[in-house]
């Protein structure tokens, strides 16, 4: 059978469906996996999901933007306490946060393959990616200039697979798709497999954090 790409898109903390998603894919150990980041932060068992992104030989994983916003306050010596569910993560990251956290600093901002780069937000394309920082491959939505969404002014063949923007329904263009479907807003978890380019997807067992608005 052929190796296959694999990606999968925002978890935050939703492991029960994350192995749903596993079981049903059918991952073999030669198929290369890849998280497009948002691992932790929001859902039930952020522990749980770093647990196994670390020990999976077979994974690589891109920073999103709740991973980055972890590292800045760890490396000023500072407890995440942004948001109304970050100390409930860090009671999950318990007495190995610091173990944790050395992980997420070594994540890349992009990842590529054949054919295609991966990247947690997406970019501006009217500059080259490797000039953006890690705060905007992982908060990007819309230009700032235009406020167009980034990937309607994306025209290259690299194929773009992201994250990030949360939808009811996989948003898949020619040259780009997002696959953040909401999992932990009580929507689906969802993958892509390269290069037949085939989603894949699993309905969240309840819904952990009320979303007010979908796209």
């Amino acid at each position: 059978m052929n190796k296959r790409t694999i990606f999968i898109g925002d978890i935050h903390g939703c492991l029960t469906e994350l192995k749903e998603l596993l079981r049903k894919l059918a991952v073999r150990p030669e198929d290369d996996l890849i998280s497009l980041g948002d691992l932790i932060c929001k859902g039930p068992d952020s522990k749980g999901v770093l647990d196994w992104a670390m020990k999976t030989k077979n994974l690589r994983v891109i920073i999103g933007n709740h991973e980055l916003r972890y590292l800045l306050y760890w490396k000023e010596g500072l407890i995440p306490d942004q948001k109304p569910y970050d100390l409930k993560t860090v009671r999950q990251l318990g007495n190995q946060f610091g173990r944790y956290m050395k992980f997420l600093d070594s994540l890349p901002a992009t990842i590529s393959g054949r054919g295609w780069r991966a990247v947690h937000a997406g970019f501006d394309p009217r500059h080259s990616i490797e000039s953006q920082s890690k705060w905007e491959l992982t908060n990007i939505r819309r230009l700032a200039d235009t406020k167009k969404p980034w990937y309607e002014s994306y025209k290259g063949r690299e194929f773009i697979v992201f994250g990030h923007w949360v939808r009811r329904e996989i948003l898949q263009r020619k040259n780009a798709v997002c696959l953040d479907t909401g999992c932990v807003y009580g929507g689906q978890l969802s993958a892509f497999i390269w290069p037949e380019k085939k989603i894949v997807s699993v309905r969240a067992k309840r819904v952990y954090r009320y979303k007010e608005s979908w796209l």
